[in-house]
């Protein structure tokens, strides 16, 4: 049992305060706000989550839809579900006056923002409002018995065809980058399924993952085992490299979403690849989606520590909205930038930063994916400016090699 001790410590108590029997006001009309909606609607059935309307800050995303997966653009969502919500309200923030609604914020990115707001009106964290990871985590455990993550990150292969300095995987720094033994990955994704009955997004990361040699047999795996446990599949690829006939086809036959991270106007000689790899997925019917726009932001320097207190970190972690868990050796890191800093052999392996999926129980698994850490936080935090924590230095990819 983790000793760090985090609200709400009794997931019975919690739901008595957050039941599926009330009716929530979500704020943030988000990627986030769509799949926590599908996930809950998945697991628990349609209408258990019973919404009110939705609150955004963007004036933009007002209205009513017909089609709640048309509130967001950014994610493909490939597993079909039957009478997915319609007729969903999205009002203006400044049209929402001070009411006792129980409110679910939605949002990674403006959660703070959100947060603030709602404090200042007087309203108080896990008594009027709560984060959405806590009710999509307590939730299906409660009322199904069901462990249910967000995100589970595999890193398939160490190597990559670009080094990007500020790549959040901090490929530059891995003095012998290697591929992944198949043998290894495959037992973890059967460890973590052991474990876990649905996760929203399991997410194939590099390096460059159409570099390792075995991506047909992990995809094939994933696919033919826990496909029915998972709602989206993804690859994240910088869109140079064409992958092979074979996993074409299973990346169709699975329904698996390719991520192109396209970095043409950072990168003048990838812009050919990536178009000519664009044209192969449209020509086989495999789902993608590019990012040309993509805003990368500096993460910081990994092996240097911020120097914060202890107060200091537990804040910083609270901030934080990675959703990014790493699986490694039979391990489940708390945020996957920290798996690969480890790797890459720049920051000390930490306890406290991971569990043994062999050892612990399905309720502190959910615990420790909610942040129950036994310090209050993950020691690599204290080398990280975190995501959405108000830190935000504008970079890009095209700096290649090393920081000075």
């Amino acid at each position: 049992m983790m000793k760090y001790i985090r609200y709400p410590n009794n997931f019975y108590t919690f739901v008595e305060k957050w039941s599926a029997e009330n009716e929530y006001v979500l704020f943030g009309s988000s990627k986030e706000c769509v799949q926590f909606i599908r996930t809950m609607d998945s697991i628990l059935g349609p209408d258990k989550l019973k919404i009110k309307y939705i609150v955004d800050h963007e004036i933009s995303q007002v209205g009513v839809y017909d089609n709640i997966l048309e509130l967001s653009s950014f994610y493909y969502y490939s597993n079909e579900i039957n009478n997915f919500r319609s007729n969903i309200e999205v009002k203006h923030l400044d049209e929402y006056v001070d009411k006792k609604d129980k409110i679910i914020i939605t949002s990674d990115e403006f959660r703070m923002k959100y947060k603030k707001y709602l404090l200042k009106k007087g309203y108080k964290e896990d008594v009027d409002f709560c984060w959405y990871k806590k009710i999509s985590g307590i939730w299906p455990y409660v009322y199904e018995k069901k462990v249910h993550l967000f995100q589970a990150d595999l890193l398939v292969t160490e190597r990559c065809n670009l080094s990007c300095t500020y790549c959040n995987m901090f490929m530059p720094y891995y003095k012998a980058p290697k591929h992944s033994n198949l043998d290894r990955l495959l037992k973890d994704i059967d460890m973590l399924f052991n474990k876990v009955d649905f996760i929203s997004t399991f997410h194939l990361v590099g390096g460059e993952p159409f570099l390792y040699p075995h991506i047909t047999e992990v995809i094939e795996l994933i696919g033919k085992k826990y496909r029915n446990k998972i709602d989206k599949i993804i690859i994240t690829t910088n869109g140079t490299i064409s992958p092979k006939a074979k996993t074409l086809e299973l990346l169709k036959k699975y329904k698996v979403l390719v991520a192109i991270s396209d970095y043409s106007e950072s990168i003048e000689f990838v812009g050919k690849k990536v178009k000519r790899i664009k044209e192969i997925y449209k020509q086989n019917n495999i789902d993608f989606y590019s990012r040309e726009e993509l805003s990368w932001y500096d993460f910081g320097d990994a092996r240097i520590s911020n120097n914060m207190t202890t107060d200091e970190l537990i804040k910083h972690f609270d901030s934080c909205t990675a959703p990014f868990r790493g699986l490694y050796d039979g391990k489940f890191y708390f945020c996957h930038l920290n798996t690969s800093s480890v790797l890459a052999e720049i920051h000390p392996e930490n306890e406290n930063d991971f569990v043994y999926l062999d050892k612990i129980s399905s309720e502190d698994l959910i615990k420790f994916d909610l942040g129950y850490t036994d310090l209050g936080y993950v020691t690599f935090c204290n080398n990280c400016n975190g995501c959405n924590t108000g830190i935000k230095i504008p970079v890009t990819p095209k700096k290649q090699g090393l920081r000075i």
